[in-house]
């Protein structure tokens, strides 16, 4: 209750200040809110909630193919590229229901990235917080970044990922009942390949846009077809 009630104070004192130079009414259920967000953040990066947010595969050598989400539940996969070269990150993500059918997918670039693990954690807290702000609940998050479920299971070990573990963590926390699940490359290709279209052949233009991909039906009606 201690580190709420420092939250608490802070979101208090951030109120306080939108009120004085926005012009903004503070909402006491908002501020409340939030607070207590915070609280489970900060709990889970120092490994005081005992429960892992990432669930990994079992047996990482074995491939396997993408699979729908149980009824009444939607997944979304998320997928990262990055161009050391020009030090900039591309991220996709897809939405598909429990029928397979893809709902809606983005994308996006980052610049100034400098390793692959931050364009991971970048493109996972993005995605998070589009679908926050599209108030979808019930998701199951799939990435297929093994540096990024470590560092999200362990962020202490590595001080230049905190922040970026923090985003994804607060983003994700925010998604009513959703679940973060590391998986193959074979079970993310339509997410890694929306990414990779940013690093591969430039198109750094950001969009959101309904269904799948046209270039990517193919693929999406196979998978669609799956188990």
């Amino acid at each position: 209750m201690a580190l709420a009630d420092e939250n608490l104070l802070w979101q208090i004192w951030k109120a306080r200040n939108r009120f004085c130079f926005e012009h903004v009414n503070p909402v006491a259920s908002v501020i409340v809110s939030c607070a207590m967000d915070q609280a489970v953040v900060w709990l889970n990066l120092h490994g005081h909630i005992t429960e892992s947010l990432v669930v990994t595969q079992p047996e990482p050598g074995v491939v396997s193919e993408w699979t729908k989400p149980p009824t009444s539940f939607l997944k979304c996969n998320v997928g990262s590229s990055w161009s050391q070269a020009s030090s900039v990150g591309g991220a996709g993500w897809i939405i598909r229901d429990s029928s397979g059918k893809a709902l809606v997918h983005s994308r996006r670039s980052f610049s100034g990235i400098s390793s692959s693990t931050q364009a991971d954690l970048m493109a996972l807290s993005w995605a998070a917080a589009a679908l926050v702000d599209l108030r979808l609940k019930n998701v199951m998050f799939e990435f297929s970044s093994p540096s990024v479920a470590e560092v999200l299971n362990n962020p202490l070990i590595n001080p230049f990922s905190y922040h970026n573990c923090y985003e994804v963590l607060r983003n994700v926390h925010a998604v009513a009942r959703c679940s973060l699940q590391l998986v193959s490359t074979s079970s993310n290709t339509a997410a890694y390949a929306i990414a990779l279209s940013v690093t591969r052949d430039n198109r750094h233009h950001s969009y959101v846009a309904s269904n799948g991909p046209s270039w990517l039906a193919s693929l999406l009606s196979q998978e669609a077809t799956s188990r």
